[in-house]
């Protein structure tokens, strides 16, 4: 193997570890107002309005239809699937025709999937909170992010 390729493996597998495990560089300093014990605070961050959380939002009210709408399309693709299996188990002989239409739908299924999955899940779709008495939508983060700031974790809510 390549010098530079192993390097490359050892610098990814490090910021990974870095990552993962919360190592810093530089030591950095707490945000806290004094008085306040650890143990009963959360941090969060105001969250920003972007066309991905506005769509998000608006599909929120509909996602058991979704997730319903796409249970139905996969009984039908596994029904699509078995249909040719047996189509071919009859005939005694493979015929690559009969699963055409079933690898059609799969594709059309998997990528319409992906897209719903993008569109509802945004990153701050786990991470957004509410705050009672504090207007505004809020999402959890850390300490050393921009504009953190420290609330009871009593006054937090999903």
């Amino acid at each position: 193997m390549k010098p530079l390729m192993m390097f490359s493996i050892v610098a990814v597998a490090g910021i990974i570890l870095a990552a993962a495990f919360g190592l810093r560089v530089l030591p950095m300093s707490s945000p806290l107002p004094a008085g306040m014990n650890t143990a009963d605070i959360l941090f969060v961050c105001p969250a920003e309005n972007q066309s991905w959380v506005q769509i998000a939002d608006i599909l929120r009210p509909a996602s058991r239809q979704i997730i319903m709408a796409f249970c139905f399309v996969s009984m039908l693709l596994l029904f699509a699937w078995g249909w040719a299996l047996y189509q071919n188990l009859l005939k005694d002989k493979f015929v690559g025709d009969a699963y055409k239409k079933p690898w059609k739908m799969t594709k059309a299924v998997f990528w319409l999937a992906m897209v719903m999955i993008l569109l509802t899940m945004t990153p701050n779709h786990f991470r957004r909170v509410q705050i009672s008495g504090a207007p505004g939508n809020w999402v959890l983060c850390e300490e050393s992010d921009l504009g953190a700031r420290a609330v009871r974790a009593n006054a937090v809510r999903p």
